[in-house]
């Protein structure tokens, strides 16, 4: 009989409680164009134009916002005829959708100087910008960008146009809401509310002859959780997700859990739940779990059927490492040939993002 313990539908939540990223990381290097607005013609054109250098370190705050620190030094390609830039910056980036292709804008303050053959000059900065960045895998990205510096109480400006690279890496527990499925109640390991006796059982259970309940009847043989008078199913082991009668829980539940797009990393939530199907599943050799990793329809044919396999060997991964035996396990791509919302909305998208986890 096949038993849905869990439909670990690995989602994108819309609450900004539950937004975080997998890898919360990243560092870029970059090259730039920088257009120097000098005033002074006797300048010539070689002063109007730099070539800089950038080291970025940033933070995703959430899936739309990052904060990030970046130093710009002089190219070492530029000659020494142009004026060069040393900059320490701190900017905010905020995306405008979850795509693989997504804008971004930003802002940020800095400290910059600006040295040429006749002299220096140096003081608080303030950028604008906006830019465009392409994930092209869970961890790599690239962005073009255009921003705007402005040495504040000093003449010198740029323009400047930025290429970049990035990497993402770290780790960070993802938030989570879990939610039962109508009808369903979960008990495990002992842990269940739903299993204590109530006033009106325990006057029902057989008693002594001082009237007092006989110890036997709050025994729990098979350490369920569910004491023996109201336990109609003995024998399921502590490791059981049982209800509140104390059988094998066969009702699905769904966690509100995420994966970000583009990403296959370990939600941090699941692992309560696999926790408890990797104890099941090494209780009782015969169970066969099914993994089913899904995308949406952001990236290619090839890239979906990639990410989708990527998620799918994430959670098997985990039931391995937890002790499940591999032949236990079976990993499957979708792709996003089964989408459960609306691909032409970020919000469904979001929902198609997931994993789908079945133990038979």
């Amino acid at each position: 009989m096949k038993r849905s313990l869990l439909s670990a539908a690995i989602l994108t939540a819309t609450s900004a409680s539950v937004m975080a990223q997998d890898l919360p990381y990243y560092f870029t290097v970059g090259a730039a164009h920088t257009e120097n607005e000098i005033s002074v013609d006797h300048f010539g054109d070689h002063m109007k134009h730099s070539y800089t250098n950038e080291l970025s370190l940033g933070y995703m705050l959430k899936d739309n916002l990052a904060l990030e620190g970046s130093f710009v030094i002089p190219s070492v390609i530029q000659d020494d005829s142009r004026a060069d830039i040393e900059q320490f910056r701190f900017s905010s980036l905020y995306f405008l959708s979850d795509d693989a292709l997504k804008p971004y804008l930003t802002a940020g303050l800095g400290f910059e100087e600006m040295r040429t053959d006749g002299g220096s000059a140096s003081n608080a900065l303030a950028s604008l910008g906006a830019g465009v960045q392409y994930d092209s895998s869970e961890r790599i990205f690239a962005r073009a960008e255009i921003r705007y510096d402005d040495m504040i109480n000093e003449y010198p400006e740029h323009m400047n146009y930025v290429i970049e690279v990035g990497y993402r890496f770290g780790s960070a527990a993802v938030a989570a809401a879990s939610t039962a499925a109508a009808g369903s109640t979960v008990a495990s390991n002992n842990m269940a509310d739903d299993s204590q006796l109530t006033a009106e059982q325990v006057n029902e259970l057989p008693a002594t002859a001082a009237g007092i309940p006989a110890k036997s009847a709050f025994e729990d043989s098979d350490n369920d959780g569910v004491a023996d008078s109201v336990d109609q199913c003995a024998n399921t082991g502590k490791v059981a997700m049982v209800d509140s009668n104390g059988c094998d829980l066969i009702k699905t539940v769904e966690a509100l859990l995420r994966f970000p797009l583009n990403k296959a990393g370990m939600p941090g939530k699941a692992t309560a739940y696999l926790d408890q199907i990797a104890a099941q599943a090494k209780e009782d050799k015969d169970l066969k779990i099914i993994v089913k990793g899904h995308a949406d329809e952001t990236g290619s044919d090839e890239f979906n059927q990639f990410i989708s396999m990527e998620r799918a060997k994430t959670i098997g991964n985990y039931l391995m490492a937890r002790g499940v035996s591999k032949d236990s396990i079976e990993l499957r791509a979708l792709s996003d040939s089964q989408p459960i919302a609306d691909n032409t909305t970020e919000e469904g998208r979001q929902l198609n993002r997931r994993v789908e986890l079945t133990v038979e």
